[in-house]
């Protein structure tokens, strides 16, 4: 497995409408929002937002487990393989490769905890 680059970091919130709202209106984080078609990112969706801060995008997600944890999407070329490779070393693969849409993903822990996503956007960009 190869990475290429950092697509996104991840607040893991339990309400995404009010984590907007701190980080829009309280830390004064003004770019636009990721809208891709499948990702609106304006603050409506309750389960993803990201705020359009290139070169890496800052992606509110509601996972309420992991709420207060944060997280590193990685970008690779093929996510299965990654997986594939990981598991093969014991890594802990949190959520199994699938698709979202616009992108690929699968969400993997290292050994102290901290998430990290495989990540390849539909459109093969990254960073």
């Amino acid at each position: 497995m190869r990475v290429k680059a950092i697509d996104f970091v991840i607040s893991h919130v339990t309400d995404t409408r009010e984590a907007v709202r701190f980080y829009r209106d309280v830390l004064g984080i003004d770019q636009d929002f990721m809208d891709d078609g499948v990702i609106k990112g304006d603050g409506s969706q309750d389960t993803w937002t990201e705020f359009d801060t290139r070169p890496v995008s800052l992606a509110l997600v509601r996972w309420d487990d992991e709420a207060g944890r944060p997280g590193i999407a990685l970008a690779v070329d093929d996510v299965d393989g990654a997986v594939a490779e990981l598991r093969g070393k014991g890594v802990e693969i949190v959520m199994e490769p699938a698709d979202s849409g616009s992108c690929r993903m699968a969400w993997i822990k290292d050994p102290w905890g901290n998430l990290l996503c495989i990540h390849r956007r539909n459109d093969g960009t990254c960073g």
